[in-house]
């Protein structure tokens, strides 16, 4: 492989590392505001930059992402609340 490749997909591994780490953050904070902007900052991307980079590793941009696992959780709830007659 050469040099330039290897770089690309060691900064590409890193980045994702990165994203994980915000989505387990995200998950973790779910009954926090949700601040994409300093979501951004903490792995020193601009706003956009961030908010396509989350897409594209999760099909979903940060807030939409929240409102997805919100709404599993919320299913979840329901299924597991005893049934009233």
């Amino acid at each position: 492989m050469c040099l330039s490749l290897s770089i690309a997909a060691r900064e590409h591994l890193r980045e994702l590392t990165l994203l994980r780490r915000i989505r387990d953050r995200i998950d973790r904070e779910h009954a926090q505001p949700l601040d994409v902007e300093a979501l951004a900052r903490s792995i020193d991307l601009p706003v956009a930059q961030f908010v396509r980079r989350f897409r594209e590793a999760y099909g979903h941009t940060p807030a939409g992402y929240r409102r997805a696992v919100e709404a599993v959780r919320n299913r979840e709830a329901r299924c597991l609340a005893p049934k009233v007659a």
